[in-house]
């Protein structure tokens, strides 16, 4: 993540980073198996709805260079607008960014 750049965690105002930080928080007590396993469509959505995306959709941010082009990158979702983006490798989910007004995918 670059500091400072429009999706760091900098941005975002008390109540964001709190959602955020609760967000996180459900994502440590989870198995990356129950991650996947959370959310849903529509009237359904519920829990982190992790979901992967592929480089070609995310046309506001840019692949870290270091970031392998065989690592997916995927959101979970903090509220019903602001999604954590980043890339799970080896069951860690690396933060990449915190897109706190839904920009990087509009619904």
């Amino acid at each position: 993540m670059q500091s400072g750049s429009r999706f760091c965690l900098s941005h975002c105002k008390g109540e964001e980073i709190r959602e955020a930080m609760d967000c996180l928080r459900q994502l440590t007590q989870l198995t990356w198996q129950n991650v996947l396993q959370t959310g849903g469509k529509g009237a359904n959505k519920a829990g982190l709805a992790c979901t992967p995306y592929d480089d070609s959709l995310l046309q506001k941010v840019q692949r870290p260079p270091e970031l392998s082009i065989d690592v997916r990158i995927a959101a979970i979702r903090a509220t019903q607008k602001f999604r954590i983006f980043g890339a799970y490798i080896e069951h860690i989910f690396y933060i990449l960014w915190f897109d706190r007004n839904h920009e990087i995918l509009p619904s």
